[in-house]
């Protein structure tokens, strides 16, 4: 099994403001759509909230601790903690992506469950509630990054544990 991280992540650390990104659509979707497509996501009860919907074409996983939490979707796993969401996205497929929020993101990367991490870094600082914490180079390794242009231009860069 490889657990990967999608993220986007300003300048300052932000990834999130009242459960909405905190800019405007750089074009990293079109990335991010590419790169999720056919796998399972695990994401928290406010980031499923957030998008409103299964997403298309992927196994939505959602923790929360709300045993009596309807996602309002029958596609949509509802599990209580990692170790069920992570034994459910393997029976899909064996790269699995953790897309939010920044509890299930420090969660994650706390456990050592996290193999790889793609990282859309946003050159902007903007206020925020929810934050992604520092990427370590004693632990991380970076082995891709590609500009891509917009408003704002970002860069995706890929690590892997080190």
């Amino acid at each position: 099994m490889t657990v990967i991280i999608a993220v986007a992540v300003g300048a300052n650390g932000v990834i999130g403001r009242e459960n909405q990104m905190p800019w405007p659509r750089t074009g990293d979707m079109r990335q991010f759509k590419a790169l999720t497509l056919g796998h399972p996501v695990i994401m928290g009860r406010s980031t499923y909230e957030s998008i409103g919907k299964p997403l298309p074409g992927r196994t939505s996983i959602v923790l929360t601790r709300q045993a009596d939490w309807d996602p309002g979707h029958d596609d949509v796993v509802v599990a209580a903690n990692f170790g069920e969401a992570l034994v459910r996205a393997y029976a899909v497929n064996p790269d699995v992506f953790i897309i939010g929020g920044a509890a299930v993101y420090s969660e994650a990367r706390a456990r050592d469950l996290v193999d790889v991490m793609v990282v859309t870094h946003v050159p902007l600082s903007p206020d925020g509630d929810a934050f992604f914490e520092p990427i370590q180079a004693s632990h991380w390794t970076e082995v891709d990054r590609a500009a891509h242009f917009g408003t704002p231009n970002y860069e995706i860069a890929t690590y892997v544990r080190a």
